[in-house]
């Protein structure tokens, strides 16, 4: 997917040379549907990894498939998620 980029530090939009920078937009579109909350996107509010809840040691065992068939419905194709015991989060394409 290609799109506006967002800067990772400051979640302001990236500029580069002056201009607004247009790239590759289907990790950051990954990234943000597995950390937001269920509720805080207002057009779509059931869409929402929550990892954060998951982190904070409220486990759930579908998480895996509900967060993947989230990236799937935004476009970005995956065939695994995964949470390991320190928290990391691995999408497997």
């Amino acid at each position: 997917m290609k799109g506006i980029l967002i800067d990772a530090g400051t979640g302001d939009l990236l500029v580069e040379r002056g201009g607004i920078a247009v790239g590759d937009t289907e990790g950051q579109t990954a990234e943000a549907v597995v950390l937001t909350m269920r509720g805080e996107l207002k057009e779509h509010p059931l869409l929402g990894g929550e990892a954060g809840r998951m982190r904070g040691g409220q486990p759930d065992v579908m998480w895996p498939g509900e967060v993947r068939q989230m990236l799937r419905g935004c476009g970005v194709e995956c065939e695994r998620v995964t949470m390991e015991a320190d928290g990391t989060i691995s999408i497997e394409r």
